[in-house]
């Protein structure tokens, strides 16, 4: 039986993860599968997918939010097949930026402006969708370092949007 890897955090800032991983066999291990997860504004679950080459590798996760919990997956890819998965979570350190104040305006029936108020230097991911249910699963989504964005939406439907 192929054991799961080993999910140590060497370290954590307020906006990068540090981990290392390794194996308790002699099963040769020719790279991992890791995901990183967090819920974004309890609605959206967002995932970064990290594949690694090699049998040892300490990693570094950046771009990440402060004060925000995530969960770390990871399996080993081996010679015999893939592992289990081993789980470990983490919060970064430092305070969570404050929501945006979100504004969305119709221009036309397939244009809407958004605009919000925030911090600056910061990216800002938009989603929207036509349900919660959709927005929650596979909203449409894209990112911008502005306040402001237009999205170009379906015409006769209404949308959820969230910044």
């Amino acid at each position: 039986v192929i054991p799961p890897p080993v999910i140590h955090i060497e370290s954590c800032s307020e906006d990068s993860i540090s981990f290392s991983l390794k194996m308790t066999t002699n099963i040769k291990v020719s790279g991992y599968v890791v995901n990183i997860y967090w819920t974004f504004d309890t609605h959206r679950q967002e995932k970064r997918t990290l594949i690694i080459e090699g049998e040892k590798s300490v990693q570094k996760v950046a771009n990440l939010t402060a004060h925000t919990p995530y969960e770390i997956s990871a399996s080993a890819k081996t010679e015999l097949g893939d592992s289990p998965l081993s789980f470990v979570h983490v919060v970064t350190g430092g305070t969570r930026p404050p929501s945006p104040s979100l504004k969305a305006r119709a221009i036309n029936q397939t244009a809407v402006e958004c605009s919000w108020i925030g911090p600056r230097n910061v990216v800002y991911g938009i989603f929207y969708a036509t349900s919660f249910l959709e927005l929650y699963r596979s909203p449409h989504n894209t990112t911008t370092t502005s306040h402001n964005i237009t999205v170009i939406v379906q015409r006769d439907e209404q949308y959820l949007f969230l910044v």
